[in-house]
């Protein structure tokens, strides 16, 4: 039987909350939220952008160490 992290038990358990409070967004979900905007890609993502910015104004969902908040903007040095 393999063994866990302490860190590893403790991302369980967050998942396993977010799961109970319905912050996962499931297969079911993502069709719901297609279906209500007609398949339209630009009305999908505009929705789901609004959305993240909403939860990270509530400090609900933060960004992947190491990512950038815009990831097209320009690193490159001038």
């Amino acid at each position: 039987m393999k063994k866990i992290t302490n860190k590893q038990y403790e991302e369980y358990q967050k998942l396993l909350d977010d799961k109970e409070h319905g912050r996962i967004l499931t297969p079911d979900g993502l069709r719901l939220i297609c279906s209500a905007c007609n398949y339209d890609p630009t009305e999908i993502g505009k929705i789901m952008l609004e959305n993240l910015a909403n939860l990270q104004a509530k400090g609900a969902v933060s960004m992947h160490p190491g990512q950038d908040v815009d990831p097209e903007a320009d690193n490159s040095e001038v």
